[in-house]
C-alpha cells in the first residue's frame, strides 16, 4: 500500500500507541509490558493504526486494533489483521482469541466465531483484558489456526541469533520448513546430524561444508542436499553468506 510502512513497536511509540488507543475506546493499561508484540501502521512517520497480541504458550489474545479515524476504510485494519496472524503463527499460537463490544462483524469475516465466555481457557479469562478492562457485555471470539495460505510480509521475517555469528528465521507447515540464514565470516556450525533432509542453496557468498572427510564449498546459486543423520559441519571463511534451507519433516530445533 503506497504511502504506508508497518513495523513493530518500540519504547518510542508507547505515548503515540496510547493516545490512539485511547481516542479509539479501546484498553491501554497493561499495553507496555506487551508492547514487543505491537505492529503499527504510519505514513510519514506518524501513527495511523495499531494492533497487539498476547502471547500465552499455543494461545494468543489479539488486542488495541485501531485505526486513526482519517485513515478508516482504506484496508488498513485487514492489512494490520493479516500482519498480526503471521506474526501470531511464528510464535506457534495454534488459537486466537479476541473480545471486542463494537466489531464482531468485521471479526465474523476473519473467521472468527463466538464463543462462550465460560468456555475460554484459563490463561485466556486470567489476562487482564478479559478480568478488568473489557466489560462483561464485550462478545469473545476465537479462531484456529487453519490451514489456509499464510502470507508472511518482509517486516514480520525478523532475524534472531543461532550460533555465534549466524541469525535467521523459519517458516515451517506441518511438513515441510524453509529456513533462511545469514552467517558472518569465520563462523562455525559444529559437527551435527538430524532426521529430517535438507537442502540448502547459497544467495550470497559461500558456504562449506565438511561431510564424511570430504569439504565442499557451496557458492553463490549452488544448491547442497543432505540425506537424514548425515554427520556434517558448516562454516564459513573470510566471506559471509547468506542460505536457504529447505528440511522434510520440519526441524524440531526451529519451530519456535
Amino acid at each position: 500500500m503506497n504511502g504506508f510502512e508497518f513495523t513493530f513497536a518500540d519504547p518510542d511509540d508507547e505515548k503515540s500507541i496510547k493516545r490512539l488507543l485511547s481516542a479509539s475506546g479501546l484498553p491501554h493499561e497493561d499495553m507496555a509490558q506487551h508492547l514487543r508484540h505491537f505492529i503499527l501502521a504510519k505514513s510519514d512517520h506518524d501513527l495511523i493504526g495499531v494492533v497487539g497480541l498476547e502471547v500465552l504458550g499455543e494461545l494468543g489474545l489479539l488486542r488495541s486494533l485501531a485505526v486513526a479515524p482519517p485513515h478508516r476504510n482504506k484496508g488498513i485494519g485487514t492489512i494490520l489483521y493479516g500482519r498480526i496472524l503471521a506474526y501470531a503463527h511464528l510464535q506457534g499460537i495454534k488459537e486466537l482469541y479476541l473480545l471486542t463490544t463494537t466489531a464482531e462483524g468485521f471479526f465474523s469475516k476473519l473467521g472468527f466465531c463466538k464463543v462462550d465466555r465460560n468456555n475460554v481457557p484459563p490463561p485466556i479469562q486470567a489476562t487482564k483484558e478479559f478480568q478488568t478492562f473489557c466489560p462483561s457485555t464485550a462478545v469473545c471470539m476465537v479462531k484456529g489456526r487453519d490451514e489456509e495460505p499464510q502470507y508472511y510480509p518482509k517486516e514480520i521475517l525478523r532475524l534472531q541469533p543461532d550460533v555465534p555469528g549466524a541469525a535467521m528465521w523459519a517458516i515451517a507447515l506441518k511438513k515441510a520448513m524453509l529456513t533462511y540464514f545469514e552467517v558472518e565470516p569465520n563462523s562455525r556450525f559444529e559437527m551435527h546430524r538430524h532426521e529430517s533432509e535438507q537442502i540448502t542453496m547459497v544467495l550470497e557468498g559461500e558456504l562449506f561444508f565438511e561431510i564424511a572427510e570430504r569439504m565442499i564449498c557451496v557458492k553463490q546459486g549452488e544448491v547442497i542436499a543432505i540425506p537424514s543423520n548425515v554427520p556434517h559441519a558448516v562454516f564459513t571463511q573470510k566471506k559471509s553468506a547468506k542460505a536457504v534451507d529447505a528440511w522434510s519433516p520440519p526441524m524440531e530445533k526451529y519451530k519456535k
